[in-house]
């Protein structure tokens, strides 16, 4: 027996040594910032047992003996007092959840032998200094050893026993309890209590746990595989847990293949009256100026933009029914959701489209229906009904054409037009490099000859303003110097071009009327 004192005020027992580092590492255990001298630990036989602080705020514990000695003494009590009880091997659903927490951290001193044993000291000084005469000479395997342990006494390895038939190990002891009500197995009262007092449980994942921890005539009452379904369908309506209401549905679900999936669960109990339908809010139906088309062409466009896109959802809702990935209800309400979006579809785009053939705004236009027949095909189709102009089956320079024809351009106009757009077009984008480059010399900092410091924009803007003019490149090696030179004195100044201070430069210097040398 161990006696854990936490200051004045706390004392608890352990069985095992590993039971003592499972209460000293749990979260509860002991408050952020305890000191190694604030926590005593004394077994009743063999007397204190020193503490020390670890790495990340763990406490460790340093029992007297070599490694190898220690970990046999952990094993051994984790064996005697926590696993095997009257020579049967216990099940981790079968334990309290504060034992299992004691043998899993047994197992974990196969990773983290620092926990009890001061690994600077394994090969030398008392560990082995202190060896007992009838131990195994030779190097110790921590990890190995606990393995082998675990294996043999135990039948499984120190990540825990297989949770389910074929599936994979686990160390949680409540996923072991979960499949273990799951399966309808016996648990003892005392660890549900704990666990339908423990509100973290359920939290993350094992969601259908609770379900199983308060319904008791759910426990085992399905296969694995539809209960859990079950118990997620009632969670997720809100279904009644009334034991005439649960005897209906493990009734008509008793009927179901073994196998069956989710999606036939959720079914057989909508068919059966037992599950509501999913239920859709109404659509916000349009307002103002999108609650009607302005010409019939925004009265052509939405008719078509809405019909594609109801017809793309019923049939991606009919191809996942077909293949049983979605419910009955599930279906219906995407069905439903398909009709509601069309009706609150407003009018915004097709009557910004119509008005802008009604305005001529060939800009607006071009962008839309200048494009390749897979772009935008609702609105060339709608303006092919109404207007009668195909700029779907054309080439580039046709289609083009036909958009200036339609709005009363001359091949004439539509080339003004085009190079009045080129012009507009090559300004807006000598601005925008303009303001890149000023944000980009903004961010960057230099240091000139006085010991000032300024951003780069400030430091180009003092260069010009002192009279230095030409951009000059020099090669040095395989990269390339910039400077920003004063022809008339001979003084050049560096520039960068990560910086941004060279494209901040040309800018500058290609809107001034000074020349500029390549």
């Amino acid at each position: 027996m161990y006696v854990i004192s936490i200051g004045p005020e706390r004392v608890a027992s352990c069985t095992t040594l590993a039971g003592v580092l499972a209460s000293l590492h749990a979260k509860s255990g002991w408050r952020p910032g305890t000191r190694p001298q604030d926590v005593q630990v004394r077994h009743i036989a063999r007397g204190t047992i020193p503490v020390v602080a670890l790495p990340q705020g763990k406490l460790g514990l340093r029992p007297a003996g070599t490694m190898r000695t220690v970990f046999q003494q952990i094993v051994d009590e984790v064996d005697q007092y926590l696993v095997r009880v009257d020579g049967k091997i216990l099940r981790p659903h079968e334990m309290s959840r504060a034992a299992w927490e004691a043998v899993a951290t047994a197992g974990s001193l196969g990773c983290f032998a620092e926990w009890v044993v001061d690994l600077g000291q394994a090969e030398s000084g008392p560990l082995f200094a202190t060896r007992d005469l009838f131990e195994e000479a030779g190097p110790f395997d921590p990890h190995a050893f606990m393995q082998a342990e675990f294996r043999r006494r135990f039948g499984y390895g120190t990540n825990g026993p297989e949770y389910a038939p074929g599936a994979g190990c686990n160390a949680r002891h409540e996923v072991h309890v979960a499949y273990a009500l799951l399966r309808g197995e016996r648990v003892r009262e005392c660890v549900l209590k704990a666990y339908r007092d423990d509100p973290e449980i359920c939290r993350h994942d094992l969601h259908w746990l609770r379900l199983l921890l308060d319904v008791p005539g759910l426990r085992g009452a399905l296969p694995p595989a539809q209960l859990r379904a079950l118990c997620n369908l009632i969670r997720h309506e809100h279904l009644a847990t009334t034991p005439e209401h649960i005897f209906r549905m493990l009734t008509v679900i008793r009927r179901l293949r073994a196998d069956c999936s989710a999606v036939a669960v959720d079914d057989a109990l909508y068919e059966a009256g037992l599950l509501p339908a999913r239920t859709v809010p109404m659509p916000k139906l349009p307002e103002g100026e999108a609650a009607a088309p302005v010409t019939a062409l925004a009265s052509r466009l939405h008719e078509l933009v809405t019909e594609k896109r109801y017809r793309e959802s019923v049939a991606s809702a009919e191809s996942r029914r077909k293949a049983l990935s979605i419910s009955q209800r599930e279906f219906e309400r995407e069905l439903t959701v398909a009709e509601h979006e069309k009706r609150g579809y407003g009018y915004s785009w097709p009557n910004k489209l119509a008005l802008a053939v009604m305005q001529r705004d060939v800009a607006l236009l071009l962008d839309v229906l200048d494009t390749p027949a897979d772009r935008n095909a609702q609105s060339k189709k709608a303006v092919r009904d109404v207007l009668g102009i195909s700029l779907l089956n054309c080439n580039a320079s046709t289609r083009r054409r036909r958009i200036f024809d339609m709005c009363g351009f001359s091949e004439e106009e539509q080339r003004v037009w085009e190079d009045q757009s080129g012009e507009a077009r090559a300004v807006a984008q000598r601005e925008h490099a303009v303001a890149e480059a000023t944000r980009n010399a903004e961010a960057a900092r230099w240091r000139i000859e006085s010991g000032r410091v300024m951003n780069g924009r400030e430091y180009v803007d003092m260069c010009i303003a002192e009279g230095f003019s030409e951009i000059v490149q020099q090669q040095r090696g395989s990269a390339h110097a910039y400077y920003i030179r004063d022809a008339h004195r001979s003084v050049a100044r560096p520039l960068r071009a990560k910086d941004g201070t060279l494209a901040y430069a040309r800018a500058r210097l290609q809107a001034a009327p000074v020349a500029v040398a390549a």
